[in-house]
């Protein structure tokens, strides 16, 4: 049986969910929605304080805006949980945290996903399982949805002290059982998620918090890479982050200058020729805000 806890500042929207998960899930659970309109907790404490309210052994942490599509989808998963060396599950993450600043996902080749994103007015589905599994073993996921066995969260609760807002509290967290257990992708099970999120100078700080935290740790891989994949996945994972900041209109915190450094060091690279469109393209997508 499963608690689903989610954090919400929208009643229509959580309404929604609890409808959505009631007629998709398959099996008993409670729904523990925490209304943070008033008190503007961050998702640690809301997480912390609605697993320790918790009756059932599935703990399901899921944003108000996301929608399970498979039918039965609780008896799909709750085989992978029941498993002893199960960690967290999750809809999309990465196979590797690398040491230099990124997200939970280093530079699209370690991406495991099966969701579809909606954005730009339309639905994206994001379907990566180049092994072919039911459930892909990562290292990091991203917060859209997370489900753990409630001993799981009990040794790794949620970090509530160094990130105390709404960004990284995913990438910590999994990189924390991801020490002690094994965490999936799950393949099985399809859901649909409606924002994007956001990218600004709080989500950097959390990024460089994180990082901090975990500096003496780094990298960490779900399985064994080779000196030559690693030094390829660092490179890679450089001008992706470089990217995606642009892409989220981020040139305060990384520009021009940024590309030309990667350029420099990776002359003859793929990437590295590639910047220099994408920063135009970027640059005149946010043209309105950087004029």
């Amino acid at each position: 049986m499963y608690s689903i806890i989610c954090c919400s500042v929208n009643p229509d929207e959580v309404a929604s969910l609890k409808s959505n998960v009631a007629d998709t899930i398959g099996m008993p659970f409670e729904f523990i929605a925490f209304d943070n309109r008033e008190s503007h907790y961050g998702l640690c404490k809301v997480y912390n304080i609605c697993a320790e309210k918790a009756k059932y052994d599935f703990l399901c942490f899921v944003h108000e805006d996301v929608r399970f599509l498979t039918k039965d989808w609780g008896k799909l998963m709750a085989e992978q949980l029941r498993q002893e060396g199960c960690g967290v599950i999750g809809f999309a993450g990465s196979i590797l945290k690398l040491k230099r600043l990124t997200g939970w996902n280093t530079c699209g080749k370690d991406l495991r996903a099966n969701y579809v994103q909606y954005m730009r007015g339309g639905a994206h589905p994001r379907c990566v399982n180049p092994e072919k599994r039911s459930f892909s073993p990562v290292v990091t996921l991203d917060g859209l949805c997370l489900l753990a066995r409630r001993s799981v969260w009990k040794e790794m609760r949620f970090d509530e002290v160094t990130f105390p807002g709404f960004h990284c509290y995913d990438i910590d967290f999994s990189l924390a059982v991801a020490c002690h257990y094994t965490n999936y992708v799950c393949h099985t099970v399809l859901v649909e998620h409606y924002s994007q999120g956001s990218f600004s100078r709080s989500w950097l700080q959390g990024l460089e918090a994180l990082h901090e935290k975990w500096q003496n740790c780094l990298p960490i891989a779900a399985k064994p890479l080779t000196d030559r994949e690693m030094e390829r996945y660092d490179r890679l994972g450089e001008g992706y982050f470089i990217k995606f900041l642009w892409q989220k209109g981020c040139f305060d915190v990384c520009g021009f200058h940024d590309a030309l450094r990667y350029f420099y060091r990776y002359p003859f690279t793929f990437t590295a020729w590639m910047l220099f469109p994408k920063y135009l393209k970027y640059r005149l997508r946010y043209r309105h805000k950087f004029p």
